[in-house]
């Protein structure tokens, strides 16, 4: 009888807590509107990025509005769902960026998480685009990881049972979403991380991070999350020709690309207080190797009457390396008010580009009446295709409706 009450008891208490983490439902909504003043988009020196390696919208936009929904499940799992809105060629489109379940009590400090997510590869990435101190991502970041590398895997991912901030991860993708198009439903991208920081006083932290991460790409495989189609890829084709470099398709190359990405940040605050005066210096380095095959098109004209033009495709080997990094300083010098600088910078290796390096300098200020709205005005000289610059301007409102998960250091 004994034996039974326990047991009831033991089981009562089981369901109550679950019930009681199904009541913690969280849900969030980010209002990200704004208007841009800029030239039509040119082409990133002649490597292939499709409309997220674009930036911001040229006139009014709404962009990357995101629906979140998380809660504990119960004492041993939590999810999160992540639903964002997208206007493309003014069609509104959903996508589901986020949908995942994570583990909250594995033993030895371990966490498993399964569904799609955002790769924890990098500084920025793993962030969502809201908590950034500017409108849009760096140019290293829209070029190489398509402003921001999310798929369908698990991460495993162990917490470093030390006084300094030490955790290790990995990471098993589908490679379904760009950069990656793999063909299959096997593993098509992977990574690795570490990342490390503390505090030097009471005013001062910082934190270190190294990652790699890995693509098997299949020429032609792109998944819908590319929005290319043919006729703005020869448009764009087009137009790089004129300013002196071949454009490559996104979804051209085939073969591996490997991405090693360090980063770095330091944050001050006086007497460690963040609320009403603080500074953030933060730099990302990436370098990438692309060894496989590029696919491309060579026009020629039939001399016989009638003259016609014919396409005939090629396969070129490429071995090749880009590297690219950006740095940025945000400095905010009241509770309302901050402003910053940042600067980014592509080397690319042949063919995509020979002497010219592609580079955006960014300056902004904005304004905060809480933790909860945010309006910024800022500045793009964005010199992406040798011979153009391109002078951005851009307003945007960013609000954030809901209770809201504590940000990233």
């Amino acid at each position: 009888m004994k034996l039974i009450n326990t047991t009831a008891v033991v089981l009562a208490t089981s369901f109550s807590g679950a019930a009681l983490a199904q009541d913690q439902l969280n849900i969030s909504a980010i209002i990200n509107v704004g208007f841009t003043e800029r030239d039509d988009f040119s082409g990133v020196a002649g490597y292939g990025v499709d409309e997220h390696g674009a930036g911001l919208k040229q006139g009014f936009w709404t962009d990357h509005t995101e629906l979140a929904i998380s809660a504990p499940i119960d004492d041993m799992f939590m999810g999160k769902l992540t639903i964002v809105l997208d206007e493309h060629e003014g069609e509104t489109e959903v996508e589901l960026e986020e949908a995942f379940i994570q583990t909250t009590a594995l033993p030895y400090d371990l966490s498993l998480r399964f569904g799609r997510f955002l790769s924890n590869v990098g500084y920025l990435n793993g962030k969502h685009a809201h908590t950034d101190s500017f409108a849009d991502r760096p140019l290293v970041y829209r070029t190489f990881l398509n402003g921001h590398y999310y798929d369908d895997g698990v991460r495993l991912s162990w917490l470093a049972p030390t006084d300094m901030y030490l955790e290790f991860g990995t990471e098993l993708l589908k490679g379904g979403s760009m950069p990656a198009y793999a063909e299959g439903d096997g593993i098509g991208a992977y990574s690795a991380f570490v990342k490390t920081g503390g505090d030097f006083n009471i005013e001062n932290s910082w934190q270190l991070g190294a990652s790699y991460l890995g693509f098997d790409n299949d020429e032609g495989s792109c998944s819908s999350h590319a929005h290319e189609d043919e006729h703005e890829e020869h448009d764009d084709a087009e137009m790089e020709e004129e300013h002196g470099h071949e454009a490559f398709g996104v979804c051209d190359f085939s073969g591996s690309k490997d991405y090693y990405i360090i980063d770095a940040v330091w944050k001050w605050a006086p007497n460690g207080n963040y609320k009403y005066q603080n500074f953030t210096l933060a730099t990302e380095y990436f370098f990438v190797e692309e060894d496989g095959e590029l696919h491309h098109e060579e026009e020629h004209e039939e001399h016989e009457e009638p003259i016609t033009s014919l396409a005939e495709e090629h396969l070129d080997s490429i071995d090749v390396s880009h590297q690219g990094f950006y740095v940025s300083a945000v400095y905010q010098f009241t509770p309302n008010w901050a402003a910053g600088l940042r600067y980014s910078q592509i080397d690319f290796d042949e063919p995509y580009s020979d002497d010219f390096k592609p580079e955006v300098s960014t300056a902004m200020v904005e304004y905060r009446h809480s933790h909860f709205s945010t309006v910024r005005l800022q500045y793009n000289q964005d010199k992406s295709v040798e011979d153009i610059t391109d002078d951005q301007i851009t307003l945007q409102f960013n609000m954030a409706l809901g209770a809201h998960g504590a940000h990233q250091f």
